[in-house]
């Protein structure tokens, strides 16, 4: 099992061929050119699709990192009291 690269889930199968990507290297969507065949398997937690999300075809590519501050954004805020009594 591999850490999701969007979210850190741990619990993803191997997102492309070549995985995981070589140190140092520089990562830029579409990921198939640097890391061959993706998985197109969906992560459970964020909901990237490896293959897919990076490579939309006539849309823009979305890398890893936008992806995150997308999915960082949409998740629900806690305000206020969590629970009755809580300061």
């Amino acid at each position: 099992m591999y850490d999701c690269p969007v979210c850190g889930f741990h619990g993803i199968g191997k997102p492309y061929e070549r995985w995981p990507p070589p140190e140092g290297l520089v990562l830029t969507p579409p990921y198939v050119v640097q890391l061959g065949n993706p998985s197109y398997e969906v992560c459970e937690r964020c909901e990237y699709e490896f293959g897919f999300d990076d490579d939309p075809g006539g849309s823009s590519p979305v890398s890893f990192e936008e992806y995150r501050v997308e999915w960082v954004a949409s998740l629900p805020r806690l305000t206020g009291p969590v629970a009755p009594g809580d300061p």
